[in-house]
């Protein structure tokens, strides 16, 4: 009997499959040896600050990062994959605020480490790279998840970043869904965001975008939208990712100080 996987379920909401498989997760059990990291107690925005610092040193100082925030609230996350090696694909919620770790993260249903999407970003502190997947979604006043709004949901850059390419067409983008890659400036650490819904219309191969900007809106895999269920296909290193993830969650993004020289000018 084939084990089904997450595109096995069409025209739903990847918060919604969560939901429906939540009561299943109680009896998955962990990888034999899997080990996950205590929490820090670290939220978004710390988080972020150390991430950003310490490729700031690795790169040698450069330019100074201030953090702002996009004004649009927080978001939830949910994780998605393969609890253990023959478990169907689930989707359990990171915590809110931050305070996770990517040891938290499920394995992608499949090891896309070698993958074309992969092998393109690779080079320079780009080598150890693999695919995770991922859905946003709104919350509400109380701060619970909104069923239902995860589909079309805008994705920001988490800091200030080059556009080395996109693709707009469902239909050119080999099953992949509308793709943006970014190069964040302050790094070179490379992200390729897949299953968009579409690309921002002021997206263009070759720029440069300031961070917070809305680059691409949360789609799906295939070729036919919302076919199968809504989530983002994101490749890269381990920290590239985590940087994403905490800026799409907590709406910080970080951003280039501009001296007084450059601001009159």
């Amino acid at each position: 009997m084939r084990v089904p996987t997450i595109h096995g379920f069409k025209g739903e909401d990847l918060s919604s499959y969560s939901r429906r498989n939540s009561s299943q997760q109680g009896a998955q059990r962990p990888a034999q040896g899997t080990q996950h990291r205590p929490h820090t107690g670290m939220g978004n925005a710390e988080r972020l600050a150390q991430l950003q610092q310490r490729q700031q040193l690795a790169a040698n100082g450069g330019p100074a990062y201030e953090t702002r925030n996009a004004g649009r609230g927080e978001h939830a996350v949910y994780t998605t994959g393969r609890p253990y090696p023959g478990a169907d694909v689930t989707s359990p919620l990171l915590r809110p605020g931050g305070d996770w770790t990517p040891k938290d993260w499920l394995p992608h249903h499949e090891d896309r480490s070698n993958s074309w999407a992969a092998n393109r970003l690779r080079g320079g502190p780009n080598q150890d790279l693999q695919s995770y997947d991922f859905t946003f979604e709104s919350l509400d006043r109380n701060g619970r998840p909104v069923n239902g709004s995860a589909h079309g949901l805008p994705l920001i850059a988490p800091i200030d970043s080059k556009v080395i390419d996109i693709e707009r067409s469902m239909a050119n983008s080999g099953g992949l869904g509308c793709f943006v890659q970014l190069e964040y400036m302050d790094s070179g650490l490379k992200v390729a965001v897949h299953h968009l819904t579409s690309v921002a219309p002021n997206i263009v191969k070759g720029g440069q975008i300031k961070g917070g900007t809305v680059f691409g809106y949360q789609g799906g895999s295939g070729y036919v939208p919302r076919r199968f269920v809504t989530h983002v296909d994101i490749v890269g290193t381990e920290t590239a990712v985590e940087m994403f993830v905490r800026s799409n969650q907590s709406g910080d993004f970080k951003t280039r100080v501009e001296s007084q020289s450059q601001a009159a000018s």
